[in-house]
């Protein structure tokens, strides 16, 4: 008898058999992927250690940012209602403050923000820890201005981030 013959009392995969096969290897790891998706836990950023509050520097409202940790913060975005953007390659060393116009975040068009024209109801800032990881702090209200003007808020009293 030849050896490459087959054995007829050998079992075979039919059509539909292989098919179903096919379909348990490819099903089967993105069910997984997609189990591991939803149970886990989400990463949510690092708290930046700032406070921040608003006050009128030479007749201009203006931003003021203090690093409240012994170490520096590099990369700082602000970023107010979603659309006006203010990015500082500068390192803010811990302990030290930073002022910044509202006149100096500007959307991607280069139109300033106007207190008297748009409402503040939304402030980001993230940047870079010295562990080179990313800090977020992020606040939102309807009164977000005054609020600001009233007193400054510390990293505990904001929203916590992660939404």
């Amino acid at each position: 008898m030849n050896e490459i013959a087959q054995d007829p009392n050998e079992l075979r995969l039919s059509r539909f058999g292989l098919s179903c096969f096919l379909a348990v290897v490819v099903l089967m790891p993105l069910s997984m992927l997609i189990f591991l998706w939803v149970s886990l836990p989400k990463k949510s950023d690092n708290p930046l250690p700032i406070t921040i509050r608003v006050a009128e520097v030479d007749s201009q409202l203006a931003v003021i940012l203090r690093n409240e940790s012994d170490g520096p913060l590099a990369n700082i975005g602000i970023t107010l209602n979603d659309a006006f953007h203010f990015y500082s390659k500068d390192e803010l060393p811990g302990g030290q403050e930073m002022t910044i116009a509202l006149g100096a975040f500007t959307r991607k068009n280069g139109i300033p923000f106007d207190p008297a024209s748009h409402q503040l109801t939304e402030i980001g800032v993230y940047a870079k820890l010295e562990d080179n990881s990313r800090g977020v702090w992020d606040r939102h209200s309807d009164e977000l201005l005054q609020e600001l003007q009233a007193s400054p808020e510390e990293p505990s009293e904001s929203e916590p981030v992660g939404n």
